[in-house]
């Protein structure tokens, strides 16, 4: 659904578009929703029953002095009590059932679908206000769901049986009970309408003050290193009185909302009784005194939904402010999920199950154009930053990739794991039966035969073993398999002692250095065996007794397997087959170490300055 065909959540209309979208996730838990609902009548009934068992013992059985019929009318009394809240306990446990599974399905379909979101949209959604659409919002609409929609069905149900049953009394002393419910419906809505906007506010307020503590949580170190704790501290504060000022308002409007139904019940109740009681006293027969007692009952019983319904009103209009969030993230498009296609077939037979089933690593590469602008690689913040970028990699092949910061070289191998759609020109797989262009390879299938080790390693607060596996479920129980990759890039000697692959490595992979941290993600590679391995400054951020040994790795993961090096060190790519030199997003000049060097050009004065600059994007 397009953001423009999409339900705001303004207005009564797209409340109720909002919460039949979030009934496909209630669906599969409806026997509860339905057994909770069915339970509504029986309570309504009980509810209206209980005031006509008074009314009886005021007008028949106490002025007869009929003492068994009034210990009759007791038990009656007290088995509609029992059944009253025997069904009430039966619905409030079905509802709330069917709405934390509810609930518990939105939240797993929202982490989902962020897990399947392109780099464009991390680039524009902080973390922080992802967290709070995942946490905040979705944990509000689980106790909306205990507290507002589905007991409101009931509190609808009770209005409804209580109105019949005074109509069916007495429409006289209904209609004069019911003289504020004009002035009512008129408040209501202007309250419901004034407090969606505050809630929905309220939301924003809350995201934008999470993504800031997550953001300086994130950089505490930076932070405290540059003595910015207090200038931290006070836009935070900043942050949070938007969040308190728009909270505040929304209280007040809630507060005088209670107080108004409060009061409109009252009036009411006096108003029948100054009306009511003349007409008793006066001994009418049409106005009992039963009848008064019944009818001041009912008009408690009415006004006490009533009344709660402004709370109910609240936490609706945060739910549906909740849900205007929540439909918004899951209406971003996620990663697209093209059927691959075949271009330049080579000969008849069929393409296999697993397009990359036969792909040895070849990869070709014709006027690549790409930006981070928009889809299309036009336009946008900073332009194209790749253009017209022609190259080949043979399978087994070592092809480097040098230049200076902002060349394209990250971009590059951004384009060829699909992390960034939306490039012009071609970028072909290539095997002996035909090239797929990588834009029609599903991204998880791809990325199962190209994988990418940057500088920046993430590990998980887990175990190496599971920061090697990742969970896969083919991997995770391979110990063996596990062992070997360590093994393979020599790491499994440094973790000796401290727990090997059980070592929990802590926050971001704290309890390990920078390069046993970065030797841990080339065992992630070691363990998949891809086709083509892609190498984005991955010996960038260690020293250089370390880098001897993750050189070490990198040998022994290149065997055998084509190779994208993108490096700034000499000793990283001296040895490659070919060698890419980019400047401004062009590929400059290509060819052999030795040859670029003869050549006097661009890499020439690169390898003078020692590769000294780091590279970027």
């Amino acid at each position: 659904m397009s953001a423009e065909a999409r339900p705001t959540g303004s207005g009564a209309r797209g409340a109720l578009l909002l919460l039949r979208r979030f009934w496909r996730f209630a669906r599969p838990h409806r026997s509860w929703v339905y057994l909770g609902i069915s339970v509504i009548p029986l309570v309504s009934a009980l509810a209206m029953w209980r005031p006509l068992l008074i009314k009886e013992a005021v007008d028949i059985q106490i002025p007869g002095r009929d003492f068994d019929g009034l210990r009759t009318l007791a038990l009656w009394f007290v088995a509609a009590v029992v059944l009253e809240f025997g069904a009430q306990a039966v619905q409030v446990y079905a509802l709330q059932r069917s709405g934390h599974a509810s609930i518990a399905d939105l939240r797993q379909a929202v982490f989902r679908h962020v897990l399947r979101m392109p780099a464009r949209f991390f680039d524009r959604h902080p973390v922080g206000s992802l967290l709070s659409r995942t946490t905040h919002d979705v944990q509000t609409l689980s106790e909306t769901l205990s507290f507002g929609v589905f007991t409101i069905l009931t509190d609808v149900a009770m209005i409804v049986t209580i109105l019949a049953a005074m109509f069916f009394l007495s429409a006289k002393l209904a209609l004069i009970s019911l003289s504020a419910a004009p002035f009512l419906v008129m408040v209501v809505r202007y309250f419901a309408r004034v407090l969606r906007g505050l809630q929905l506010e309220v939301r924003r307020a809350q995201g934008v003050q999470t993504g800031y503590l997550a953001e300086q949580l994130g950089g505490v170190s930076v932070v405290q290193l540059n003595g910015r704790e207090d200038a931290a501290r006070r836009r935070h504060s900043q942050l949070g009185e938007r969040y308190l000022r728009a909270t505040k308002l929304a209280n007040v409007f809630d507060a005088v909302l209670f107080s108004v139904m409060d009061g409109v019940s009252t009036f009411c109740v006096a108003l029948l009784i100054y009306v009511a009681a003349p007409e008793v006293l006066l001994g009418s027969e049409a106005i009992t005194l039963g009848l008064l007692f019944a009818f001041v009952d009912y008009l408690q019983r009415i006004f006490v939904p009533i009344r709660e319904f402004s709370n109910k009103i609240a936490t609706i209009q945060r739910a549906v402010a909740s849900l205007d969030r929540i439909f918004g993230l899951l209406d971003e498009p996620s990663e697209t999920r093209a059927s691959p296609g075949i271009c330049v077939p080579t000969s008849s037979s069929l393409p296999p199950s697993d397009p990359l089933e036969n792909w040895k690593g070849r990869v070709r590469v014709r006027g690549l154009a790409f930006g981070y602008g928009g889809e299309g690689g036009e336009g946008g913040e900073g332009g194209e930053v790749l253009r017209g970028v022609s190259f080949d990699i043979a399978p087994g092949e070592v092809v480097a990739v040098v230049g200076r910061t902002g060349s394209g070289k990250t971009s590059l191998a951004r384009v060829l794991t699909r992390f960034y759609d939306g490039y012009r020109g071609s970028v072909q797989l290539c095997s002996a039966e035909a090239c797929i262009e990588v834009r029609d390879i599903e991204p998880d299938r791809l990325r199962r035969r190209v994988l990418m080790v940057t500088q920046d390693v993430f590990l998980f607060d887990d175990t190496v073993s599971y920061n090697v596996s990742l969970g896969d479920p083919d991997i995770v129980h391979d110990l063996a398999g596990i062992d070997a990759a360590l093994r393979a890039v020599q790491v499994d000697s440094m973790l000796l002692g401290r727990g090997g692959r059980e070592l929990q490595v802590g926050e971001r992979g704290r309890q390990l250095s920078g390069g046993e941290a970065q030797l841990i993600a080339f065992a992630r590679v070691a363990v998949r065996q891809p086709t083509l391995l892609i190498l984005d400054e991955a010996t960038a951020s260690v020293d250089d007794q370390t880098e001897a040994r993750v050189q070490s790795a990198i040998e022994g993961l290149v065997r055998g397997r084509s190779v994208l090096i993108i490096a700034h060190r000499l000793s990283t790519i001296v040895h490659a087959d070919k060698i890419l030199v980019m400047h401004e997003g062009r590929i400059v000049e290509q060819g052999s170490h030795g040859e670029l060097l003869a050549a006097g050009g661009r890499y020439a004065a690169l390898h003078r300055s020692g590769f000294s600059d780091r590279a970027g994007a």
